[in-house]
């Protein structure tokens, strides 16, 4: 009898260890939810939700992608990681370009002769928290040149595909060049005579239009990407590890209550390089400028575009030239409706 008495004490134990964890649970405002918690972290009399999830990235979803062996998280993957981190995205009413002009955000850089966009300027801004509860503030300037992303394209094409062209200098140009090809400049003479009449330069030309009438839409789900993955909440996931056709995403986000008005002021502040300050504590400031990569070109590819340029709906592996590392997403891509961005594993959401 005595063994089992000693069970029966242990089991005791144990209940009466559960309910102390339990109760304190309640007195930190701790619950389990999913594969996380949602706990409480208190900042100066105030009170901040924190939640924490895995987040299931799906590439059907085209929310990765995978580019030169990288599998990177494009714009949607990061919209879908950032309902759990709340960053709030803010779109400046202008920006500042190199050269120090102010111009309206976004902003179009129209070709004079065609009268069409060559290029945009946009500017986005990213305020919340970091896994640490500190609040961050990040701006992104991006440049989106769809003219030198038209020069790689047909650069691939000029690569792969014989009588597509060649790379010279613009004085060693034949008559026959002059009249059926179109030279795309490099850096001085040297450039590129890419062969108007060739298929393969010609699907460049049409991505090259198709950019264009994107252009704007684009280049702010680009420049949205780039802010997040530049602020602490969100940097980890730039670049995941796939497995099978997903991705797996432990985010850490916070719940604020800032209003419209109060972001907005952030922002401003931020813009005009002032310090920040919120509940007596100092919010860090990261600013990043950069130019549209291929990556971004083809990852972030706005999904009217794609329905528009592909036919029917789907690129058939024969039409990538050969030894070009595409997108593996884009070839028979399957579109998959949205899943609930947690597992639904061991109870989660």
């Amino acid at each position: 009898m005595q063994p089992e008495n000693n069970e029966l004490q242990v089991i005791q134990q144990d209940f009466n260890r559960a309910l102390q964890e339990i109760d304190a649970l309640k007195k930190q405002n701790v619950a389990a939810l999913g594969d996380g918690e949602v706990f409480v972290k208190r900042v100066n009399g105030g009170q901040i939700r924190s939640v924490k999830g895995t987040v299931t990235l799906r590439q059907l979803n085209g929310e990765i992608a995978t580019i030169q062996g990288k599998t990177m998280t494009t714009a949607k993957g990061f919209n879908t990681l950032n309902q759990i981190a709340g960053l709030s995205i803010i779109t400046p009413e202008s920006l500042t370009l190199p050269d120090g002009q102010i111009v309206v955000n976004p902003y179009p850089v129209i070709d004079p002769e065609s009268g069409t966009i060559s290029k945009v300027w946009v500017k986005k801004t990213a305020i919340g928290y970091s896994p640490t509860g500190n609040l961050v503030i990040t701006s992104s300037t991006l440049l989106y040149d769809i003219k030198a992303y038209f020069i790689q394209d047909v650069m691939k094409k000029v690569q792969y595909n014989q009588g597509s062209g060649r790379v010279c200098m613009e004085q060693m140009l034949t008559e026959d060049e002059k009249q059926n090809s179109i030279f795309l400049k490099i850096e001085g003479p040297l450039g590129i005579a890419a062969n108007i009449q060739h298929p393969e330069v010609l699907k460049a030309i049409d991505t090259f239009i198709n950019k264009k009438q994107f252009a704007e839409r684009n280049a702010q789900s680009i420049c949205e990407r780039l802010v997040m993955s530049k602020h602490p909440a969100l940097a980890s996931a730039a670049y995941v590890t796939k497995q099978g056709d997903v991705a797996r995403v432990p985010v850490v986000g916070y719940v604020h209550d800032f209003n419209r008005e109060e972001l907005l002021d952030i922002a401003d502040k931020a813009e005009r390089g002032e310090e920040i300050e919120v509940g007596n504590q100092k919010a860090e400031v990261i600013e990043a400028v950069a130019e549209a990569t291929e990556a971004d070109f083809i990852a972030d590819a706005d999904d009217e575009e794609i329905a528009q340029s592909v036919h029917p709906e789907v690129i058939r592996a024969e039409d990538v030239p050969n030894g070009t590392d595409y997108v593996e997403e884009f070839i028979e891509r399957e579109v998959a409706p949205p899943e609930n961005v947690f597992q639904m594993e061991r109870g989660g959401f």
